[in-house]
């Protein structure tokens, strides 16, 4: 985490190379992250709600509430390792405190929103898991545009 101390990273041609190459992983990660959740839960809301709660005309269990459980769990060991590394680097750019304030709240609110609505649907039904999918794909859009602002920075050396 020597990059939360050095004072610019276009001085030391090593940090930088290093922090493009995780950005790139970052992006790349999201996007699969994305195509993953697509594969394993469907890409219409309709489908989300089917997997997590089943339907009875198609003969489709619910997901098990373990199974749940894990799935939200390994989600969000690297959801969070993620947001930490981007707001490391994205608190060093030179956007206004409000825009940083602002996408850091967004990212946090969806970041709880998303295994909050999985739990919840057994309360909630249907909305909750929408909720849930709303903000999974939220916060993967934003964490991807933040990133490329981020890549962006630091290949025209102002980070």
């Amino acid at each position: 985490m020597k990059f939360i101390a050095s004072k610019k990273l276009s001085n030391n041609v090593t940090l930088r190379a290093v922090m493009l190459w995780m950005l790139i992983a970052i992006i790349l990660a999201m996007g699969l992250s994305l195509s993953a959740k697509s594969i394993d839960f469907g890409l219409t809301p309709d489908k989300w709600v089917t997997t997590v709660l089943g339907n009875e005309s198609e003969f489709v269990d619910p997901l098990l509430f373990s199974d749940l459980l894990l799935k939200i769990h390994t989600d969000l060991f690297g959801l969070i390792i993620t947001f930490i590394l981007i707001a490391a680097l994205y608190v060093r750019t030179s956007r206004t405190t409000r825009t940083k304030m602002t996408l850091f709240s967004i990212l946090l609110i969806t970041l709880l929103s998303y295994p909050v609505g999985l739990l919840a649907s057994s309360v909630f039904g249907g909305i909750s898991v929408i909720i849930a999918l709303s903000s999974f794909i939220l916060f993967h859009t934003v964490i991807i545009l933040m990133s490329t602002d981020l890549f962006i920075a630091l290949i025209r050396r102002r980070l």
